[in-house]
């Protein structure tokens, strides 16, 4: 019992220790409790959410009328696309999405009308070009959203050219065969009368014909923004363009038989031909209307539908996306870690001490860390990029995780470079603000959360508010994250850049170094502060 008794002392002992370590540290319990609070709080006021608003390039056909009024395009779709340029030159634009210039390049089909009237849905090719595959899918899903909302206006803009319950025109048409029927039997008996009044009933009918062949032959061959109406030749379209100036002869035909036989001496045979002219122009509408019966009703309520294609050089996996941006997080956690610890570590041996009546300078030893951590974490850097490299294989087999590394290597060697430099200066600033190992690794672990955050590395740094976005331009793991991502997985080199010559330098990484060159400034002065302290 005693033994077991003094157990529990033993232990007690390092209780109350832990406590007073901890409440003579108050920079490492501000930081346990305002560090993760600050983060999210900025978190929280700072991210916007991801804007589904994306910008588009028109292309529409050379021939046909179409209109170049950036305007018309945008009623078809309100606010949620916003139309940069309308164009006839498919290949700019897609050099223009090359260039991440535009989010989309929509293609307007030249033969949309003759797609709909011979019952087919028209494709519609939407390019854009993404690498990150939730946003790929996002955009290939926001391309079926826009689609709709044009085969909505497109609906609209159709039913308003025409007239609404036009009624059964093939019903019409076939009371009014019936009705000159009638009228030819009765020219025959003579009975002049009664034709008369044949004549009467269907000039009455025919106004309900007119008006539901004019909606239908504008439905076929109808003039929208998108839709054009095809050329007089085309042999399919024959019936749809005859189909108005038919419903048109009808009504000057009906007028003319009902003056011929309303007239003090109507000529039989002349009516006749004003008969015979009435049933070609009926079997003309009754073209028109079953070609219309044999559209699927899909064209007819949704005729367009998008084709969405993925211009980018390779269609990432999520394990190659998130890749760099992984590799980039390692690095710079690791060197923040180390070069934090590193003089904390000499304060708690003592050999700061030593240092200050040695020869050697802040400088000096500044450089020999600096030079150290860069060579550890360049082996580092090397091996998890031969680790991810897909052309890393042995006997024919694959021994990485694939991801693809297309742009130039002595970029990606460049930029990992200036990340570990970067990331070695914000260490050392931390180390000379901690005063204990728990605080040096306590910064760390904050620098690491805010980079997973603020970084973009799962979220766009797009979407966090400008304001805030400075916390973002703060950390090392941004810019590698965002150069890394168009060298390996695009190919091409960080925008903005300038010319070196023939050679394009990416900015991005002028501003890495010059950020790295901030933080070891910083920290030199403080060390030198710290130096001259007695």
């Amino acid at each position: 019992m005693n033994r077991l008794l003094k157990r529990f002392i033993r232990a007690g002992a390092f209780i109350s220790k832990e406590i007073n370590e901890v409440r003579r540290q108050p920079r490492l319990v501000l930081s346990l409790i305002l560090g993760p609070f600050a983060i999210l709080f900025l978190f929280g006021i700072g991210y916007q959410g991801e804007s589904s608003n994306l910008s588009a390039l028109i292309v529409i056909p050379r021939a046909g009328a179409y209109s170049q009024n950036v305007e018309d395009y945008r009623k078809l779709v309100g606010q949620q696309l916003t139309i940069r340029d309308v164009t006839t030159d498919e290949a700019a634009a897609v050099n223009r999405l090359k260039q991440r210039e535009v989010d989309l390049v929509v293609v307007v089909p030249a033969d949309a009308s003759k797609q709909i009237s011979s019952g087919a849905q028209v494709r519609v090719p939407v390019y854009f070009n993404e690498v990150d595959p939730l946003r790929r899918d996002w955009i290939t899903y926001l391309s079926f959203l826009y689609i709709n909302e044009i085969n909505k206006q497109t609906v609209a803009a159709i039913a308003g050219q025409g007239q609404q319950n036009a009624g059964d025109v093939r019903s019409a048409i076939a009371r009014m065969r019936n009705t000159l029927a009638v009228l030819d039997a009765r020219l025959s008996a003579g009975d002049i009368s009664q034709a008369n009044s044949q004549v009467k009933s269907m000039q009455s009918s025919s106004a309900n014909v007119q008006l539901a062949v004019g909606l239908l032959s504008q439905f076929l061959a109808t003039d929208t923004t998108l839709v054009k109406p095809p050329a007089p030749q085309d042999p399919n379209q024959v019936n749809i363009a005859n189909g108005s100036q038919a419903a048109t002869r009808l009504s000057t035909d009906l007028q003319g038989l009902d003056d011929e036989v309303g007239g003090s001496t109507p000529d039989p045979q002349k009516a006749r031909e004003r008969i015979a002219r009435v049933r070609t122009d009926l079997d003309t509408l009754d073209k028109v209307t079953q070609q219309f019966q044999t559209i699927n009703p899909l064209v007819l309520a949704s005729p367009f539908y998008p084709v969405a294609e993925n211009k980018a050089p390779v269609k990432a996996s999520f394990t190659s996306f998130y890749s760099p941006g992984v590799l980039v997080l390692l690095l710079q956690h690791i060197a923040i870690t180390l070069a934090a610890l590193s003089m904390v570590r000499e304060r708690l041996l003592g050999t700061v001490e030593l240092f200050r009546v040695s020869p050697v300078s802040p400088g000096e030893i500044m450089v020999g860390k600096y030079v150290g951590f860069l060579l550890l974490l360049g082996v580092i850097s090397g091996v998890l990029l031969l680790m991810m490299s897909n052309e890393f294989t042995v006997g024919g087999v694959h021994l990485s995780l694939g991801v693809p590394i297309l742009g130039d290597w002595i970029l990606l060697v460049l930029t990992l470079a200036l990340v570990t430099f970067a990331s070695v200066g914000l260490g050392m600033f931390i180390s000379a603000l901690s005063k204990s190992e728990s605080q040096a690794v306590q910064l760390s672990m904050l620098v690491l959360l805010t980079s997973v955050f603020f970084s973009g590395f799962f979220l766009r740094i797009e979407a966090i508010w400008p304001p805030v976005r400075a916390v973002s331009y703060a950390l090392p793991v941004t810019y590698g994250i965002q150069s890394l991502q168009v060298i390996m997985l695009r190919g091409g080199v960080p925008s903005p850049a300038f010319w070196v010559g023939d050679v394009p330098f990416p900015a991005i990484l002028l501003a890495l170094f010059a950020l790295g060159l901030f933080f070891s400034l910083l920290s030199y002065i403080l060390f030198r502060r710290e130096f001259r302290r007695e």
